[in-house]
């Protein structure tokens, strides 16, 4: 693996802000569609665009590069790189506490597939069975070829090297392939290949600031599940103990048509002088 830039702190601390802004703004209901994307295309130009010239082609930090130094330390070299497993453990904290804030708010790649999704294309959203299925092969495969061939597959076609600045005509083109995904199926690359979102998912099945819908004012209109573009919105609103990944993108909050009903941490029960007859459907 590449050695690591001394801008990784510093990259990592940018993370922590964006991801505590995110979630005051969520709480606070405070992300409109517009708020959104102006949020994606800052983060593009910052943690992608402007901390890409800043590495001078070096590698450009992002949660996929931590988990794949620390697999690639530990299953190949047999030692572990103490500065990326101190970033991957707060990224995964991070995960805990906030479900896929990180990869919502801070990961540049992922950003900018969410950015191109909300251009107006025709929509399709993959079953769970097919697209966690195939990312968990890609991880086995992942740590298979690691451990068997010292061979990291991601390495030649990474689509991170769009924020490094190098012409590697194989990752330019499955780049290139991803970004061209992203107008129709909602972050393709990590639904379907990552290996970090595989492991924050297992992650984010606990953690702490989730959607939750407060049964007893509910209106039953599933908005909020229409909404979503990863279909997580669904398992919460049907209790289930498994949900679908959420990348804590907001868009459940935003279109809730009733103030207070759908919370970021814990249910909220309705005020009687709301005025409103609750229903549940």
């Amino acid at each position: 693996m590449p050695k690591l830039n001394p801008l990784l702190l510093v990259k990592l601390v940018l993370w922590v802000a964006a991801v505590v802004f995110a979630t005051y703004l969520l709480q606070r209901r405070k992300v409109s569609a517009r708020v959104r994307v102006l949020m994606l295309a800052a983060g593009v130009m910052v943690f992608g665009v402007i901390y890409g010239f800043l590495v001078h082609g070096g590698p450009n930090p992002s949660p996929v590069l931590s988990l794949r130094g620390i697999l690639f330390s530990l299953l190949a070299n047999h030692s572990v790189a103490l500065p990326l497993l101190g970033m991957l453990i707060a990224l995964l904290v991070i995960g805990i506490v906030s479900n896929k804030a990180i990869c919502g708010w801070g990961c540049q790649l992922g950003l900018l597939q969410d950015l191109l999704f909300h251009l107006p294309m025709p929509k399709w959203r993959p079953p769970f069975w097919l697209s966690n299925g195939v990312r968990t092969l890609a991880f086995l495969a992942l740590i298979g070829g690691i451990a068997l061939a010292t061979f990291d597959w991601i390495a030649p076609v990474d689509p991170f090297i769009l924020f490094s600045f190098k012409i590697v005509v194989p990752a330019l083109l499955f780049v290139g392939v991803i970004l061209i995904a992203s107008l129709f199926v909602y972050r393709p690359w990590c639904q379907f290949l990552c290996p970090f979102g595989l492991v924050s998912w297992v992650l984010e099945q606990v953690s702490v600031l989730r959607p939750r819908i407060d049964k007893e004012g509910c209106l039953g209109c599933k908005l909020c599940v229409d909404a979503c573009p990863t279909g997580a919105m669904a398992d919460f609103y049907d209790d289930k103990k498994i949900h679908v990944d959420c990348f804590s993108c907001g868009a459940c909050i935003a279109a809730c048509p009733r103030e207070k009903v759908l919370m970021w941490r814990g249910p909220k029960r309705v005020r009687p002088q709301d005025g409103i007859t609750p229903k549940i459907k």
